[in-house]
């Protein structure tokens, strides 16, 4: 079975690519001083069950996504 959310975001992926469907949330400097932005995913696809899902950015990179379940 395949995930839509899974689909959906690729970790590599440009920023550019997500840039009208984000809002950003904020920075933050994990151990090793590198700097994350996250941003919220308000983009048109609908994800069944899903209650909010977190972009993970360095240097305009997605490095991660969270998704939080209903």
């Amino acid at each position: 079975m395949d995930d839509p959310i899974i689909n959906q975001f690729l970790i590599g992926e440009e920023f550019a690519a997500f840039e009208f469907d984000v809002d950003y949330i904020e920075t933050k400097t994990d151990l090793n001083g590198i700097d994350f932005e996250y941003y919220k995913y308000r983009g048109s696809k609908y994800f069944l069950n899903t209650k909010e899902i977190i972009l993970v950015f360095n240097c305009d990179i997605l490095r991660g996504v969270y998704v939080f379940k209903k």
